[in-house]
């Protein structure tokens, strides 16, 4: 059967409507897949989507989950913005749930038989994509009208290019003070505290703190730092610098420098904090 896209809008049934899309998943879920097998990590997924339909307001619409995320619609960014904070509040509650990160577009949407369509579907799909963990960033139209809103703050990112999106769009992250403060396991992204167990390692004059989850999650970073060390050798120093400093920057981990240089090239100490 061939398609005319001409008259392919006159030949079912739909509704063309203003709304909010909203994509919240689970960062690091691959890595969590990973780490704690197949069915802890469809559990989590059913837990995600369970929670995330039990706090849905007036005006939002669970549209579909798929694998780790969910995807909703909202009547306006305000709306969108009170759910994440409640679906935030729940999750935090859960010793150990990973952190969430979100996309949300305001803009038309094609709606048909309970699921939606369009360019800002796919916008809101791809800035979840690009949100860091525990971040939400929005395009302009939703960053707009929730300016003078409780934000903590709208912060910039430019004008991104956006997988499969032609036109390049206005992007802001929008601080709600819902990022978990405390840290997360480098190996499978679980959120934990600060009385989980730590490794310390010092590198040429910085000092990392990681926190884990379990030994298991422990030892595995451990022999991959070592292993870096070992096949890299002393020319190589700057890449397992590079690799702690990638590591540690999003995950809220200590990174201070240490007292003077001449530190040892790289020692590892395990802690329970």
């Amino acid at each position: 059967m061939t398609i005319d896209p001409f008259s392919a809008a006159d030949e079912f049934e739909h509704a063309d409507v203003d709304s909010v899309v909203v994509f919240v998943d689970i960062a690091g879920f691959t890595a969590f897949t990973e780490a704690h097998g197949d069915h802890r990590a469809a559990e989590l997924a059913d837990r995600f989507a369970t929670i995330a339909a039990r706090v849905l307001g007036p005006g939002d619409e669970m549209i579909k989950t798929l694998g780790d995320a969910v995807m909703i619609t909202s009547s306006d960014p305000t709306a969108a913005l009170a759910f994440l904070r409640r679906l935030h509040e729940q999750t935090r509650r859960i010793d150990g749930f990973p952190l969430l990160r979100a996309g949300i577009c305001a803009g038309a949407v094609v709606k048909r038989r309970g699921d939606v369509f369009g360019s800002t579907v796919n916008t809101a799909a791809r800035l979840a994509a690009v949100a860091r963990p525990g971040q939400i960033v929005g395009n302009a139209d939703a960053a707009s009208a929730l300016r003078g809103t409780d934000l903590l703050a709208t912060t910039s990112l430019g004008s991104l290019r956006l997988r499969n999106v032609g036109a390049l769009v206005e992007a802001f992250a929008l601080d709600v003070g819902t990022r978990h403060q405390e840290h997360v396991d480098p190996i499978c992204r679980m959120h934990v505290s600060t009385d989980a167990q730590s490794l310390t390692i010092t590198h040429e004059e910085d000092t990392y703190r990681f926190y884990f989850c379990s030994t298991a999650c422990l030892r595995q970073f451990a022999d991959r730092v070592g292993d870096m060390s070992t096949s890299s050798g002393d020319g190589d120093s700057q890449s397992i610098q590079s690799f702690l400093g990638e590591v540690a920057a999003p995950l809220g981990t200590l990174r201070s420098p240490t007292s003077g240089r001449g530190a040892a090239p790289m020692s590892t100490r395990s802690t329970s904090c």
